[in-house]
């Protein structure tokens, strides 16, 4: 009873700080400096649409099994995101916008986790753009929320996972480029909202060349003059460049002008209004140590201008499934790449989800996929590697890999010695095997038969969870509905 007293004058002197006044700003309006800071605007406030739709009651989605979960925070947990609670005061006192910053593997890729999390927080707060994305389409089935990208065949694409070159790669992972005039790549928001800014960043040595961004459907008047921005520079480095859209756009197209090629990393759209900003990166295959690959000064760079109230680490699927991981190395590494998030944003509060439940089933059992799944046994577990290579019948059954529940305790360690929020995604789906009753006993399946993947309501069910998770300290005085 003391403790909750105690966390309940926490909150209020948390609000009332929150609440002093402070100058709100975004980033810079037309122009790159030699260090890449933007320039300083001031933000305006919500719509009364957003505002409005924030106070719109809604209806319970989640099953009672993933309700019993949600009730499992902690007041250690609450005090971690409590960075993020004062932020979001903020939106209704101070008028400014909190961004949201997602990185993971696969499971952020397809946008349906992230997506949904971005759409929740969104409906109760504002939105305040579309956010931070890879500039055009880095794999086919690339399917973000909210827009529609198209692009021509000519771009070349590199991957911060399988190309570690000298590419000063970034948050996004990728980097597209081409030289030829007529390639182009056009995206368009579909969600009904307007953009009032592009950040356009791109890689800049002595030989790219000019990006021509023509910005079309703009509200009320005719597609605008197109821009150009030139990008060779004497050295290799990122430039940022940010156009301002006076009245809202709708459509935005970007091309070479055919003097050198240009090498593109991101673009961000933002609105000129309050409320979340969701950022969401995810590679396939990725593990937390893709962030070795990425440029720290230019990671540095581009948090400092996203300036995250929330970081959310979504890595652990792919550690899990590899036989061979040393532990102890895996833990050192864990730890030092969120200490480098961390140190480029002080100010934020960091969540990590741990990797969601995952079963296998061994190829020279495959004809046989209707099994049943159960975890493996010690002695199982001990002689793994040997029993795979000799094809023992034993293993003919799905189970979770043995590094996966190892992963996810290393990933809670290290948050609770690190003052992260640590979210246990595989409780949601019952624990060890519950995957596969998401893909073999729900109708229709929550989980597709790779045991590893979730279709679009299985990941709505945990994006709808782990919110309810994050703001019911927040909101622990109201009805969190849908």
């Amino acid at each position: 009873m003391v403790k909750h007293l105690l966390y309940a004058f926490f909150l209020m002197a948390l609000f009332l700080f929150s609440c002093i006044p402070q100058t709100a700003v975004s980033d810079q309006s037309g122009e790159t400096s030699p260090e890449g800071v933007p320039k300083k605007t001031f933000q305006t406030k919500p719509s009364a649409k957003a505002v409005a739709s924030s106070a719109k009651p809604k209806t319970e989605l989640l099953e009672a099994a993933v309700l019993k979960q949600i009730f499992q925070s902690t007041y250690f947990g609450r005090k971690a995101l409590a960075p993020f609670y004062r932020s979001l005061n903020q939106l209704t006192c101070c008028q400014k916008p909190v961004n949201i910053l997602h990185i993971g593997d696969s499971h952020t890729v397809g946008d349906k986790f992230s997506g949904r999390l971005r759409q929740l927080f969104q409906d109760r707060f504002g939105s305040g753009g579309r956010g931070m994305l890879p500039v055009g389409k880095p794999y086919h089935y690339f399917q973000p929320s909210n827009v529609s990208i198209s692009q021509t065949k000519g771009w070349e694409i590199s991957n911060s996972l399988y190309k570690p070159d000298n590419s000063l790669y970034g948050l996004s992972g990728f980097r597209i480029q081409s030289a030829n005039p007529n390639d182009a790549i056009t995206l368009t928001m579909t969600d009904g909202t307007d953009f009032n800014s592009i950040g356009i960043e791109f890689q800049r040595h002595p030989n790219t060349g000019t990006i021509v961004v023509e910005i079309g459907e703009l509200r009320g008047r005719d597609r605008s003059n197109p821009w150009e921005i030139a990008t060779a520079a004497p050295s290799q480095t990122v430039g940022y460049y940010t156009i301002p859209v006076e009245g809202g756009g709708h459509q935005v197209k970007i091309s070479p002008k055919g003097d050198g090629p240009i090498e593109l990393l991101s673009w961000t759209f933002k609105r000129k209004q309050s409320g979340i900003i969701y950022h969401s990166h995810g590679i396939v295959g990725a593990t937390i140590n893709v962030i070795n690959h990425w440029n720290r000064n230019v990671v540095s760079s581009e948090i400092g201008l996203l300036d995250p109230s929330l970081i959310i680490v979504a890595f652990g699927t792919n550690e899990g499934f590899h036989d061979d991981l040393e532990t102890g190395e895996y833990a050192r590494d864990f730890q030092a790449r969120l200490a480098l998030l961390r140190n480029a944003a002080p100010q934020a509060a960091i969540v990590v989800v741990g990797p969601p439940d995952a079963a296998r089933l061994p190829s020279f059992c495959e004809k046989r996929i209707s099994l049943r799944c159960s975890r493996l046994m010690p002695n199982e577990i001990e002689h793994y590697l040997e029993l795979l290579a000799d094809k023992d019948e034993r293993l003919c059954r799905w189970h979770p890999p043995p590094k996966l529940e190892a992963v996810r305790k290393i990933q809670r360690e290290v948050a609770v010695q690190n003052s992260y929020f640590f979210w246990d995604w595989s409780k949601v789906m019952g624990g060890a095997c519950g995957i596969h009753t998401w893909a073999a006993e729900q109708n229709p399946p929550l989980s597709y038969q790779d045991h590893v993947h979730l279709t679009e309501r299985g990941y709505h069910i945990s994006a709808e969870a782990l919110f309810k998770e994050i703001m019911r300290p927040y909101l622990k005085d109201s009805v969190i509905n849908y």
